[in-house]
């Protein structure tokens, strides 16, 4: 009886805990309920078609690959006083697409363990013992873009991400009851697996639409928790959740605003099995000034069973600023009625180079200093300019350049998709535009896989004459993606470059002296063409971007020529 007492009581003081905290209603505790970074939170978690930084890791995975850059996010809280909650995240880009990694952890520590002592008016609860309570969640996460795996660009606006979650939690110390008996927290710990499905889809310049499958994984497939004590199996319920972003002012949005941005997003959640009422989440994200902003939200939470049938209305404020690709934010989170269960929440990361907005069209342009010499211009040109690509870009120069000069297109929807990968058959057009080369219909070169009568037929055909780029097995591969290493080689014979047979010093960190595109690479950078990757690896399976090619072909002396032609207003 003493034993059964004893349980109850634990279990009820934190069962009272994992209530007012919010976490699911299910023992096999998924702490990404709470673990999503302050950012998210201040927006009421209203971010399955927002996530575009580490955050993506424990909202929607999908998100990852909206960021070419190095991510990082951490969190820390404090909920009831009680309750220490830490989160950990990085995410980076691989050749097979974005990759991370993110770590959740909450713990109680000194719970108190009672026991009932004496008989009839004199029976108290005393405290014989205390336990400590972790929670460890561990994710392995990947995020890319449909159009890796599609030909000609097809489902560039379209991204899935997969999450592996590994969870572990239960008590440690505590001591066996006074009355006698075992020690009740004995092997009370477990583990398990499961995992996050996760889409996103750019609907157009002002909307994005997201989808997650969160423990998808049917327990049948291994998506379950085991407690190591009595061995006891738990499956983990899938929750769905879909929403929107929405840009209601800003450069792209659905009122223009150069100055100032305004976001909306909104979540609707479904417990599927669980017997509790789906929710929503709302979320405002205004930006007044560059690199700071203002958030407020509501998140909706099922109410415990012991309060009630319905939803708490917890509602969340924060900020957040943005300095040198670093990110700074806070987030004050209200958990069910009590005024105490507010919690503050700080998260620290790193997202990369934030896109900055364009300047406007119209009014006196700021004046930059260029990089590249120029004469005084009698008549300033009327360079090209998209959408995707506002003036403080890093490679907006050479982009504008380049389509200005007829050596690169857009698309038809006004972007130039920078961050897309280049295939071999644009990079062919490129350089045989590039060097000015007149191209007739007529084909010398033919492949299979390069329709004879298509409109970049005898650009391929003159490229590979030039001996810019191979070919094996009567397969051009126009379609297929360009690395850097790929790049390196392609571009030291566009330049003419004179290449050492073997190199005595490593180029980049990451490229040996014997890597088989080593001497390209060691050239090139030499003259200048990797100077954008000054200070940080080179990444030769990565695969090359259109802004990046724009940059590079600008560095090439032929182009730069062009290039002050251009800018000088001669014909």
């Amino acid at each position: 009886m003493t034993g059964k007492i004893l349980r109850f009581g634990f279990w009820a003081y934190f069962g009272f805990l994992i209530f007012n905290f919010g976490f699911p209603a299910y023992a096999a505790l998924d702490l990404s309920e709470i673990g999503v970074g302050a950012r998210p939170l201040g927006l009421g978690k209203a971010y399955v078609a927002v996530a575009d930084d580490a955050s993506a890791l424990f909202t929607n995975p999908a998100g990852l690959s909206l960021n070419d850059n190095l991510n990082i996010v951490s969190m820390s809280g404090s909920l009831l006083g009680d309750v220490n909650y830490l989160l950990l995240g990085a995410a980076d880009m691989s050749p097979v697409g974005k990759v991370g990694i993110g770590y959740i952890n909450a713990s109680i520590g000194s719970i108190p363990l009672t026991s009932l002592v004496g008989s009839g008016p004199s029976l108290e609860a005393k405290q014989y013992s205390s336990a400590d309570y972790g929670s460890n969640q561990l994710i392995f996460a990947y995020g890319s873009k449909l159009s890796r795996f599609l030909k000609n660009g097809a489902g560039n606006n379209v991204a899935f991400g997969l999450n592996l979650k590994v969870f572990s939690q239960g008590f440690t110390g505590g001591a066996a009851p006074p009355t006698g008996g075992d020690n009740p927290l004995n092997n009370a710990t477990g583990a398990g697996l499961d995992a996050d499905l996760g889409l996103m889809w750019g609907v157009n310049d002002w909307a994005n639409l997201g989808l997650v499958f969160k423990n998808f994984v049917p327990e049948s497939f291994g998506g379950k928790f085991v407690w190591q004590k009595n061995n006891v199996t738990e499956g983990i319920p899938m929750v769905i959740r879909g929403g929107g972003q929405f840009h209601l002012f800003g450069p792209i949005a659905l009122r223009r605003s150069d100055d100032r941005t305004l976001d909306l997003s909104v979540d609707y959640e479904n417990y599927g099995g669980l017997n509790r009422p789906a929710t929503w989440h709302l979320g405002l994200e205004f930006r007044p000034l560059n690199m700071f902003y203002l958030r407020t939200g509501l998140d909706q939470k099922p109410k415990a069973a012991e309060t009630g049938v319905g939803v708490d209305n917890n509602f969340a404020i924060g900020v957040g600023m943005v300095l040198g690709g670093f990110t700074f934010d806070y987030a004050y989170h209200q958990f069910g009625d009590l005024s105490e269960n507010t919690t503050h929440f700080f998260s620290i990361g790193y997202r990369g180079e934030e896109k900055p907005k364009p300047k406007p069209k119209t009014g006196k342009p700021e004046k930059k200093k260029s990089t590249i010499p120029q004469p005084e211009i009698v008549s300033k040109p009327v360079l090209r300019a998209f959408s995707d690509v506002p003036e403080d870009y890093w490679a907006q120069k050479p982009i504008s350049y380049l389509s200005t000069l007829g050596l690169m297109d857009g698309f038809s929807d006004g972007t130039f998709k920078p961050t897309k990968e280049i295939t071999r058959g644009e990079l062919a057009v490129l350089l045989v535009k590039a060097k000015g080369f007149t191209v007739t219909k007529d084909v010398k070169i033919k492949f299979k896989d390069v329709p004879a009568g298509g409109a970049d037929a005898p650009y391929i055909s003159l490229a590979v004459e030039k001996k810019y780029l191979g070919n094996a097995d009567g397969d051009f591969k126009p379609n297929k993606w360009v690395t850097r290493a790929e790049a390196a080689v392609v571009m030291a014979r566009f330049s003419g470059l004179a290449l050492k047979a073997k190199i005595k010093q490593k180029p980049f960190d990451d490229i040996a002296v014997d890597h088989w595109a080593a001497p390209a690479i060691a050239a090139d950078k030499e003259i200048g063409l990797f100077a954008y990757l000054a200070n940080q690896g080179f990444g030769p399976d990565l695969y090359l971007t259109r802004a990046e090619a724009a940059e590079i072909i600008a560095k090439t002396s032929l182009v730069k020529k062009q290039i002050e032609k251009l800018i000088s207003g001669e014909k």
